[in-house]
């Protein structure tokens, strides 16, 4: 069985209360579930809720909620307690999908070849998201996570720093990271016991402890990677899309 969780919480340091900020009429969070129930992959998907604010807006919108209320360090943390309390309670799940719940503008289509993409690979435990960085300003962004990938399309490294070092910009020379990951039901429990490594640390990204640890993260290339709202001018961006769509 497959499972999508969008793990929410109401705080956000530069936009509080965004999953609930009204978009067209809907919440953000609900834009995004509505989103990710529409891919075919799915046999499931919940809100791992980390507040009570969170939860009572998800069941008014008759949204299958998990209570997620401990403080924790990072989304993949709050996932993985949020699927334990459903297998607890009778479900089995071989992969796990982890959503960000601000991304209204997800394309349900990228969920199933990030699920596919994890099927087809024997050697990955991990799949991902990326897209071509195609403004040379945002290759140079330190909020922007960029990525390196292998022949067979594994990734190598991911930083906030521009990598790989090029001498002259191209549309092709780099890759964003699209925080959208597909787990092996196993790997998300080991990820989650492990310390975070020093590279993490250093860089603030989870996804490095994976890689530290040997686990092989397969990368899914995407044309675009849509907008996510994370400031109150991101909210706008995404009205306009969706009022011109």
């Amino acid at each position: 069985m497959i499972i999508g969780v969008i793990p929410a919480r109401y705080a956000s340091t530069r936009f509080p209360g965004k999953l609930l900020a009204d978009l067209h009429g809907k919440p953000v969070l609900q834009w995004t579930w509505e989103q990710a129930c529409k891919a075919e992959s799915l046999d499931k998907v919940v809100i791992a809720a980390g507040d009570e604010k969170i939860a009572n807006a998800a069941t008014r919108l008759g949204v299958e909620v998990v209570e997620v209320f401990k403080d924790y360090a990072s989304g993949s943390d709050r996932i993985a307690d949020a699927v334990q309390q459903l297998e607890t309670s009778g479900d089995s799940f071989d992969i796990v999908v982890n959503i960000q719940g601000d991304e209204p503008l997800l394309n349900p289509e990228h969920i199933d070849l990030a699920v596919k993409r994890l099927q087809s690979d024997s050697e990955a435990g991990v799949t991902t998201l990326i897209a071509p960085i195609d403004e040379e300003r945002q290759f140079y962004e330190l909020s922007l996570v960029k990525a390196v990938i292998d022949k067979k399309g594994h990734a190598l490294y991911f930083s906030r720093a521009p990598i790989p070092f090029v001498t002259e910009f191209t549309s092709c020379s780099a890759y964003k990271h699209i925080g959208l990951y597909v787990y092996r039901r196993q790997v998300l429990t080991d990820f989650v016991n492990w310390q975070a490594c020093e590279l993490e640390k250093l860089e603030k990204l989870e996804q490095l402890r994976l890689l530290y640890h040997d686990v092989t993260i397969a990368t899914v290339i995407v044309e675009s990677s849509g907008v996510g709202v994370d400031t109150e001018d991101d909210l706008m961006i995404v009205q306009r899309i969706l009022k011109s769509n």
